[in-house]
């Protein structure tokens, strides 16, 4: 069999990998030495200190419930991260703040996982916040007093009120009721099996009292109570009940959202120039290539894994940065920009961008067709540190004129002339019914008081009209009518109103054609919809960051054509789910660009890209370098060659079995069995499957 180069870690060590990280014992002091500023900002939590206890395993151990439900109350009263003080505006200031964070943080929680019994719960106050200076006892008359905090304890980015409060005890009974009560209370410690859903009761009636005025409330059984609300009865036994309000509470209480995850490709596709003359490359030849700052592998990928993923994503950046015209040392960003294939995350996660460490990772599964994506996340992090934003540019995009054209672009588009008039007639008719409300308030209720025979309401309703019609002086005209009838003009500051109204709808007769204004895209529409359909919402799906990662996608994949790159772009329309529409009919939700919208946005790219170059961010090329120009080929090792070689080939396990896109099961769905002709291809390049 052929000998195959061992693919290793490459270039400058990334560092804040998961295998390299504290994630086991929790976060120390010590640990913020390996750490950048943003990391620090990052990882410096509650959580990542004082790891969350597995309390129903502590439960199982014969820790007692009420000493756990303590512990618990104690570390939920920390506040999630350091608590900084206007003073600390230097970044080592803030890191003298995440030290003592951590520090008092590994305090608190050494003191309460040493407490066994009651007696000790109720000492940690004084042993923890008295002797540890943190607050002080002020006496005050005869048997008087109170607790102050001392500086110390108000520098300190840990000790609240709220921390405070959870560790002090007035006595046995306070502990009786605050933490024994609280966790039965709480449910704390049942099974979760076992647990009445948050806001239901589940009540025994003994027959002592009649709710139902039909007699038909049986004695002895359970119902079920939300708040002040009877929602069923008659249970015979309490896990009747329960299975009830669990089935009643999943139903209600599921928030209906589907999980997005993109369709893993079937095979990865590529045509164009043959970038590596049949080579494999190693990871210098991305050193040498891009001038990435270093690269790393999941330990759990196979060496054809690694081979693979390292040619295939080889040709792509040489798609991407021919298709864009640049330097293809700009691929890294000059040289600050780190790649990982499968190493920073589950292998079912798709493939992200880290601003921390400045790397993309590219999971075994999904990175594949999502490069382009996580790359773009890159520029615009970079960018955003030349244009002095706090992050992505694309969050800032005021900062730079071709980027806040592709935001607007992206979320807005002219609208039609049909849509301009049908928005015109409905602010003209919305100023009319308003300015009828108003006119009926000044003279219609006083008229009717005042007169209400038949003949002024008719001579009212012709004024009135002549008022929505916009003739100049009909408010004038309908004072005089109302002093007429009732003895009073309309008072002055409602004849102001009028006559502002009787203006505008003057105005609005003339025949002029309505202003042509802009309505929200469909890309941006969907992608908000998105968000309410899928779980992950706070705004990640109409976030500027997301919709120009997924436009630029598309955008490289519109300029290959009639070539094909899968690893580079393969994912690029595939923002995509089945919802209910308005019908009840199931419908697919695109949350990215089409059509026109698309030629727009494409277009703007276009000059982004343009404007970096003539800004020297990026520098143009039209020669992207072949593989043996990068390094030419070497004579073939000898066999005592001491380079380190696998002997036995592994199957790809990149990819397997064939998924049909969501596209195609809409297609398959409403029996278009019919697939599109496969693209011609120039010349492939296809792992074996």
């Amino acid at each position: 069999m052929a000998k195959e180069i061992v693919h290793e870690d490459f270039g400058e060590k990334i560092g804040g990998a998961k295998k390299d990280l504290w994630a086991a014992r929790g976060l120390y002091v010590d640990d913020l030495l390996g750490m950048n500023e943003r990391e620090a900002e990052k990882y410096v939590k509650k959580d990542n200190v004082w790891k969350k206890p597995d309390y129903n395993a502590l439960i199982q151990s014969g820790v007692p419930v009420d000493i756990l439900y303590f512990r618990k109350v104690v570390r939920d009263s920390l506040n999630a991260s350091p608590r900084y003080l206007r003073s600390d505006d230097t970044p080592e200031k803030r890191l003298a703040r995440q030290k003592e964070y951590i520090a008092t943080v590994r305090q608190v929680q050494e003191a309460v996982e040493k407490v066994q019994t009651v007696q000790d719960a109720m000492d940690v106050f004084d042993a923890l916040i008295i002797d540890g200076g943190y607050c002080e006892r002020i006496s005050h008359g005869i048997g008087g007093g109170y607790i102050r905090a001392t500086q110390k304890g108000r520098d300190n980015p840990v000790i609240t009120d709220k921390l405070v409060n959870a560790l002090y005890f007035r006595g046995e009974r306070d502990f009786e009721r605050r933490i024994v009560q609280g966790a039965v209370k709480k449910q704390f410690g049942v099974p979760a099996e076992q647990k009445i859903p948050r806001g239901y009761e589940i009540r025994f009636n003994d027959g002592k009292r009649a709710y139902s005025k039909n007699n038909d409330w049986l004695p002895d059984t359970y119902y079920v109570t939300k708040g002040y609300a009877i929602l069923k009865t008659n249970f015979a036994t309490r896990e009747e009940a329960l299975k009830w309000v669990q089935d009643l509470a999943r139903q209600r209480g599921a928030s209906g959202k589907q999980r997005f995850v993109p369709q893993q490709l079937s095979r990865v596709r590529r045509t164009g120039p043959d970038y590596r003359g049949n080579r494999d490359v190693i990871g210098q030849d991305y050193l040498d290539a891009f001038a990435f700052r270093g690269g790393e592998f999941g330990n759990w990928m196979t060496q054809n894994d690694r081979r693979a993923s390292l040619n295939m994503g080889f040709d792509a950046l040489k798609d991407l940065a021919a298709v864009l015209k640049i330097s293809e040392k700009d691929i890294s960003y000059q040289g600050t920009l780190s790649i990982a294939f499968g190493a920073r995350g589950s292998g079912n996660a798709a493939a992200h961008y880290e601003p921390l460490r400045k790397v993309i990772n590219l999971t075994k599964m999904h990175g594949a067709g999502s490069l382009a994506h996580e790359w773009w996340h890159g520029l615009d992090d970079y960018l955003g540190v030349k244009m002095g934003a706090k992050g992505f540019l694309s969050e800032q995009s005021r900062l730079y004129e071709p980027f806040k054209k592709l935001i607007e672009t992206m979320k807005y588009k002219p609208e039609t002339p049909e849509q301009a008039a049908a928005r015109t007639e409905a602010q003209a008719e919305r100023i009319r019914k308003n300015a009828a409300g108003w006119l009926d308030s000044a003279v219609l209720a006083p008229l009717k008081r005042a007169a209400n025979d038949e003949m002024h309401m008719e001579a009212y309703a012709v004024l009135r009209e002549e008022f929505l019609s916009g003739v100049p002086g009909s408010v004038e005209q309908l004072s005089a009518f109302k002093k007429s009838v009732t003895g009073r003009v309309i008072p002055k500051s409602e004849r102001d109103r009028l006559e502002v109204f009787e203006r505008m709808l003057s105005g609005m007769q003339e025949q002029e054609p309505p202003q042509i204004g802009r309505v929200e895209t469909d890309f941006y529409k969907n992608s908000v919809r998105m968000g309410k359909e899928c779980e992950k919402d706070g705004g990640y799906w109409e976030s500027n960051t997301e919709m120009t990662a997924r436009a630029f996608a598309c955008y490289i994949k519109d300029k290959l054509s009639p070539e094909i790159s899968d690893y580079l772009a393969g994912h690029a329309d595939s923002a995509a789910a089945f919802v209910t529409g308005k019908d009840g009919k199931i419908e697919i939700l695109k949350a990215f660009p089409e059509g026109e919208e698309r030629k727009a946005i494409n277009a703007v790219f276009d000059e982004v890209f343009a404007d970096l170059k003539r800004q020297h961010f990026l520098t143009h090329s039209d020669h992207p370098q072949t593989l043996e120009e990068i390094r030419p080929a070497a004579p073939a090792p000898s066999r005592m060659d001491s380079m380190p070689v696998i002997t036995d080939a592994e199957q790809l396990s990149l990819f397997g079995g064939e998924k049909p896109s969501l596209l195609g099961q809409l297609a398959a769905a409403k029996g278009q069995g019919k697939t599109p002709a496969e693209p011609k291809q120039t010349k492939a390049h296809e792992p074996e499957l």
